[in-house]
């Protein structure tokens, strides 16, 4: 959806008076706001499909295992993380414990994996469970969560609007044979309250069926499901293409009911790979989970340590992701350039969605949406401000603006008709990289932002503390 915010060339008039009349807005270096960012990846490597749980003030974050079990790593701030075991072997398992996802049901903690039966070699969904979000996880039933004759992997947990458990899950192209090609297709299935059996039988959900999922040949994949509810809808974002190339990638389907049936968002996919001057600097962005921290949504996911030689070599990332107007999810990433912390950690507040504006559409500049991932969402400013203002007076410190996709963008900021700074930023950037202004706390009544000649721009932030 392509979002424009036009307006006429009178506004340059606007900005030689204030360049003219206004002073200096007190920058600083920013050294004083260095630790509210954090950058991709975390150091969380040598693993695949992360999931983090947010508990007990401290964040949880899980992955694949191969042969080892199950490790999980703690954190107080997502920026370091100290390694510990999680879970030991199981019993039914002979190996491959892969994508553990763990949440908090029933006043206990509760993990989802993948592993390898004995009984047959064949990969199966587990369930263990514990008292504390960061283990030991004990297994909960002996065996498998469920068998319906063939393999399965990937299992995730969401509830519908009436408050009834369901599980989505990848049926694995390593016994899935579809008109000569194997095919990981996702499937549904309700569970009991106690999370412990299913109920009824899976229902088929996505195959692998539109263009961006069919670069790997004979081997085609729907897999590491995540489901999110937004508005009385069902989201359900699935990564496509091989793990171990640069396409593998995240997609999202849309449905009213939590079985479906589910549309495929024309958009995908919404977290890709990243070419730059012909170099992969983002090579197989997916499998990707997500968690809140208080009013701000998160993702993980993994890329490839080694983006020109993808493998199975993979590394946490941690993005922000959302929903549009229309109901559209994004996500904003993949980023390498260092984002915000979480607010509600750093006790910040962005004051931009609380501004008013008589400049049409102008409040599209805080949705969100920093445009990372797609160009055509952002908005495009032709020779033009936007202006905000607020009803009483906001104390901020810092000042963000994003770019689309990294493009160049120059322009300047003047703050209460009265303070003004100019600002630069080349094209040439690490992804995600934004315009960043940090001052002394400083009361604002008015904002506007010009820009030279045609730009476009995803996002602006105005941050201060939290009174």
């Amino acid at each position: 959806m392509l979002k424009r915010i036009l307006f006429t060339a009178l506004a340059l008039l606007t900005l030689g008076s204030a360049c003219a009349l206004g002073e200096a807005l007190p920058l600083t270096d920013g050294a004083e706001t260095a630790d509210r960012f954090a950058a991709n990846p975390r150091p969380v490597k040598d693993i695949g499909d992360p999931h983090v749980l947010h508990a007990d003030g401290e964040y949880f974050a899980f992955a694949t295992g191969g042969p080892i079990g199950f490790n999980v790593w703690r954190s107080a701030d997502l920026t370091k993380f100290t390694k510990e075991k999680a879970a030991k072997k199981f019993a039914w398992v002979s190996g491959d414990y892969w994508a553990p996802e763990v949440y908090a049901a029933n006043g206990r903690y509760y993990m989802f994996f993948t592993g390898r039966w004995k009984e047959n070699s064949s990969l199966r969904v587990g369930v263990a469970v514990s008292d504390a979000p960061q283990g030991p996880y004990e297994d909960a039933i002996g065996g498998p969560l469920f068998d319906f004759g063939y393999a399965a992997i990937d299992g995730t947990l969401f509830y519908g609007e009436d408050g009834t458990p369901y599980m989505i899950y990848s049926r694995d192209c390593s016994e899935n044979v579809v008109e000569g090609r194997h095919e990981s297709h996702l499937y549904g299935v309700q569970l009991a309250p106690d999370l412990l059996s299913v109920v009824g039988e899976p229902v088929l959900l996505t195959t692998p069926d539109t263009p961006w999922e069919l670069t790997t040949g004979d081997y085609l994949w729907n897999e590491g499901p995540a489901v999110l509810t937004h508005e009385s809808k069902y989201y359900l974002f699935y990564s496509a293409n091989g793990y171990a190339t640069k396409e593998y990638a995240v997609g999202v389907a849309v449905a009213d009911e939590p079985l479906g049936p589910y549309t495929k968002q024309a958009n995908n996919p919404i977290l890709n790979y990243i070419v730059k001057d012909g170099e992969t600097v983002v090579s197989g962005p997916g499998h990707n989970s997500f968690f809140t921290v208080g009013d701000e949504l998160f993702t993980s996911y993994h890329t490839h340590t080694y983006p020109a030689a993808p493998s199975g070599n993979r590394q946490m990332n941690i993005d922000r992701a959302g929903f549009h107007a229309d109901g559209t999810a994004y996500i904003n990433g993949p980023t390498l350039a260092p984002q915000l912390r979480p607010l509600a950690d750093l006790g910040l507040v962005n004051h931009m969605p609380a501004a008013k504006s008589d400049t049409p559409d102008a409040q599209l500049l805080a949705d969100g949406d920093t445009c990372q991932s797609v160009a055509s969402e952002a908005y495009t400013f032709t020779g033009s401000e936007a202006a905000f203002a607020w009803d009483a007076p906001v104390t901020a410190d810092m000042l963000l603006i994003y770019p689309a996709q990294g493009k160049a963008i120059a322009g300047q900021v003047i703050v209460n008709d009265t303070l003004t700074a100019d600002f630069a930023l080349e094209a040439d950037q690490k992804p995600g990289s934004f315009v960043k202004l940090t001052f002394a706390p400083t009361q604002i009544t008015s904002l506007r932002i010009v820009l030279s000649g045609e730009s476009s721009v995803g996002e602006v932030m105005l941050l201060g503390q939290m009174k």
